[in-house]
């Protein structure tokens, strides 16, 4: 019985190991369409098209996850991804 218990068990890891490695390869390629922001890189913003928040700002304290897409001056777009400081415990 433990050998059959075992066996299951490591069929599992296999299993799971092998899903989270096809899920970082999609994340690599996810990351390589957006990029994080560098402040001493500056950046050619000509119109921003979206901006959202993973979270609401107003209800989070602490820090949340922020994405913004804009078209720079030569018509190229681009997504950044960039943390920003939630103020939801402003009041007390």
């Amino acid at each position: 019985m433990k050998y059959v218990l075992f066996a299951a068990l490591s069929l599992a890891s296999v299993y799971a190991s092998a899903q989270e490695s096809v899920s970082s390869v999609s994340d690599a390629q996810v990351s390589a369409q957006t990029q994080r922001y560098n402040q001493h890189k500056g950046l050619d913003v000509s119109k921003v098209i979206s901006s959202t928040t993973a979270q609401d700002v107003q209800k989070v304290d602490g820090p949340v996850n922020a994405q913004i897409v804009y078209l720079d001056s030569a018509g190229v777009k681009h997504t950044l991804d960039y943390t920003i400081q939630g103020y939801g415990r402003q009041n007390g």
